[in-house]
């Protein structure tokens, strides 16, 4: 299969051989892909600094099973990771699609907000919503969407009430037996699903739920964007006490 130029976002990339280099990528029409760029670290190839996580680009590509090779790169409008809230946050949405994605699926309205999600990181005061409702669309894109505004019981959620939320079954009225259950008031759930996470609150059980059901997707294999988030904070303390 031949693909002509279209719009991509470089999710990953790692060297390959002497020369070359390993690309995940991800396309609105075809999902997400591996490529190989053959030669892009030589250094008159001036196409290197193009392949960077959180780029926009359009690309062209040959398809030989599941790796395919790149045959055209041109620069396209987008926004630049170092402007959209830091590296470490692009990596951090990065590594999820890398983990989650499976290849050769498309998911267009994912990669909408994805490219969404890029511009609005350029505003640090709402990063981590932007993270929280990324998280949220890509649950419900990979067909994990949360069960935000009825219980399990089928009754509305009450904005007064807290829940007990209980994996691929959504939030029970009240109290679990377990002390390790997620408990989460029913403003939050309702927060999420209107798309409203300006207060603090709300942000923080947001993201635990969201920790929740990212890691039960996720395994025990620890995300190396957030390890290297914990290593790049304590160095920060260490030269700031």
């Amino acid at each position: 299969m031949r693909a002509e130029l279209n719009p991509c976002y470089i999710l990953h990339n790692r060297n390959y051989r002497e020369t070359s280099l390993l690309l995940d990528v991800f396309s609105r029409r075809y999902g997400r892909l591996s490529l190989l760029a053959k030669g892009a670290r030589k250094q008159k190839n001036d196409k290197r600094a193009l392949l960077q996580p959180g780029r926009k680009i359009n690309i062209a590509w040959s398809m030989r099973r599941e790796l395919g090779t790149l045959t055209g790169v041109e620069p396209c409008h987008g926004i630049n990771p170092q402007e959209a809230g830091g590296l470490l946050t692009v990596f951090y949405i990065n590594e999820l699609l890398v983990r989650l994605l499976h290849r050769h699926e498309p998911h267009p309205e994912l990669f909408d907000a994805y490219a969404e999600a890029l511009a609005k990181l350029t505003d640090s005061a709402t990063e981590q919503a932007t993270l929280r409702l990324f998280e949220k669309r890509l649950l419900k894109a990979l067909g994990y969407g949360l069960a935000l505004e009825t219980d399990t019981e089928g009754n509305a959620i009450s904005p007064d009430q807290y829940y007990t939320y209980l994996p691929e079954q959504g939030p029970a009225p009240g109290a679990a037996p377990d002390p390790g259950a997620l408990q989460i008031s029913g403003r939050t759930l309702l927060a999420l699903a209107e798309e409203n996470l300006g207060d603090e609150i709300v942000l923080t059980e947001a993201k635990q739920l969201m920790r929740k059901a990212l890691g039960g997707l996720l395994g025990d294999k620890p995300l190396a964007s957030r390890e290297l988030y914990r290593f790049t904070m304590n160095i920060e303390q260490q030269h700031n006490p």
